[in-house]
């Protein structure tokens, strides 16, 4: 439903909270939060709200009914909304990205949290710490993925991008952070411990393509492979590390636990992991089975 469309409905004379974005009807968010509601009985519903260029400045009267109770940002405002906000915790500030809002206090203040950055790094932390990583993309994934690991002690994280321009990260980080291309990965993944994907290379319905060339898979041997995509819960570059014997971590992972520190904020309550996992993955085989039908 359109921004301008939900604020206009009977919607919003009810408890809600939303993801805003554009677009976001494949947004998986729903289901899990509706889940985790109901299961702790909140009486509040969440919707996903579209959120195209012409209808942001109508973000703040969204912000500003009396029911809104918070609001996940998806592409492409999680660093234009920022302007909205009255503050920012310490990884939203340090990224420049936010994806919660959270009404803070009786004056409703609205403070930005980015709790990718805690959904990154949750799922990596059995392997202990990571002194070396390679990261293709150079998104807003990516940029959670840098300050996560950088701020756990990673020395030495290897930025793939398509071309070899600056990027603000290494700006932030220059003595951790370098930039490289495609070229270099056969150079660089000898002395990584782990390997992201951060870009969309491999989600469904493009299932049947990697990032990485099939001449340097054998170099993951060993190592850390984490694909942050989710759709579908296992890509073609995972079930390649793993034919390797990677450890390997899928995007599952990380969307599941950046949703349960947001729905944390918004309601101090913990999401029901397992739960919402069948949820997810139910719903994401319902929409792929209804796409391809």
């Amino acid at each position: 439903m359109l921004l301008s469309a939900f604020l206009d409905s009977e919607l919003v004379a009810r408890p809600f909270v939303c993801v805003l974005g554009y677009p976001v009807s494949h947004s998986r968010s729903p289901a899990i939060h509706n889940a985790a509601l109901a299961y702790h009985g909140i009486h509040v519903q969440y919707y996903a709200v579209a959120c195209p260029p012409e209808e942001f400045h109508l973000v703040p009267a969204l912000f500003k009914m009396p029911e809104f109770k918070g609001a996940n940002v998806t592409i492409p405002l999680k660093e234009k909304i920022v302007s909205l906000l009255d503050s920012l915790e310490t990884d939203a500030k340090r990224i420049g990205a936010v994806n919660t809002v959270v009404p803070d206090g009786r004056d409703r203040r609205l403070k930005g949290y980015n709790t990718d950055v805690y959904g990154f790094m949750k799922p990596l932390e059995p392997f202990g710490e990571i002194s070396a990583a390679t990261i293709l993309g150079t998104g807003g994934a990516a940029r959670a993925a840098i300050a996560g690991l950088a701020e756990s002690g990673c020395k030495k994280i290897h930025l793939v991008s398509r071309t070899s321009k600056k990027h603000e990260m290494a700006g932030i980080y220059p003595d951790i952070v370098r930039v490289i291309t495609y070229d270099d990965l056969e150079q660089v993944l000898p002395g990584s411990q782990l390997l992201v994907n951060t870009t969309p290379v491999g989600m469904h319905p493009g299932r049947d393509s990697s990032p990485v060339g099939e001449e340097l898979i054998p170099l993951l041997k060993r190592k850390i492979c984490y694909d942050i995509i989710y759709n579908p819960p296992e890509t073609k570059l995972v079930r390649q590390a793993r034919r390797e014997g990677a450890k390997v971590i899928g995007g599952l992972d990380m969307f599941l636990y950046q949703a349960a520190r947001s729905f944390e904020l918004w309601f101090g309550k913990t999401m029901p992991m397992d739960l919402v996992r069948d949820v997810v993955i139910k719903s994401l085989d319902e929409m792929n089975m209804t796409a391809s039908g």
